[in-house]
């Protein structure tokens, strides 16, 4: 259950950053994301609208739907099965707490050149960043016609994400919204310690 919780924090805190990392207006679109983290390959769908992100994964045999919405400054992570959600605060400060991204950090961006990722011409940026304690080097792929990262790597190889098969599309509101129905739950371990 811990790896599970782990990679699950991975995927949230990669979406994050990902979203957080972006240089421009975000497109919009749906595409698979694969991440890699914990030895494990997790496969999941993504729906961006500008800033709003609405990440599906399944793992362990259960599914987990983390929407991002910086304008309401919350992350959920709904879990469908419980018919239940976790909120989380997402303010600049605990995006930076979780993430370790400050303005020098972003000022640390920096250009190594450009590469194709998944038809999409990118900027391939080189940056040191991570979750609380164990920042690292990364690589970000920026894709300027869609206004976000659409890979990342760290250093190590210990963690990747990446979008494939990237479909510009009209994506309803509904999205990126809480079912109806469904229950607030405490988040059950502490982000701190399942970063440990």
């Amino acid at each position: 259950m811990r790896l599970h919780n782990r990679c699950l924090l991975w995927v949230v805190v990669g979406t994050i950053f990902l979203l957080s990392a972006s240089l421009a207006q975000a497109a919009e679109f749906s595409a698979k994301v694969i991440t890699k983290a914990g030895g494990m390959e997790i496969p999941g769908k993504m729906y961006i609208k500008g800033e709003k992100a609405r990440n599906e994964v399944q793992m362990a045999g259960h599914s987990t739907v983390q929407i991002m919405r910086p304008d309401k400054k919350v992350v959920w992570v709904i879990m469908p099965q419980q018919k239940a959600y976790m909120e989380m605060s997402f303010t600049k400060d605990h995006e930076q707490k979780m993430l370790k991204i400050s303005e020098q950090a972003k000022a640390n961006m920096k250009k190594i050149g450009t590469e194709t990722v998944n038809g999409y011409e990118c900027d391939k940026y080189e940056t040191t960043m991570g979750p609380e304690g164990k920042s690292q080097k990364q690589y970000i792929w920026v894709a300027p016609k869609l206004g976000v990262p659409i890979k990342m790597v760290s250093e190590d190889g210990s963690f990747s994400l990446e979008y494939k098969d990237i479909k510009p599309e009209k994506l309803e509101d509904s999205l990126f919204e809480l079912p109806k129905g469904y229950r607030k739950m405490q988040l059950p371990i502490p982000m701190g310690s399942m970063m440990k």
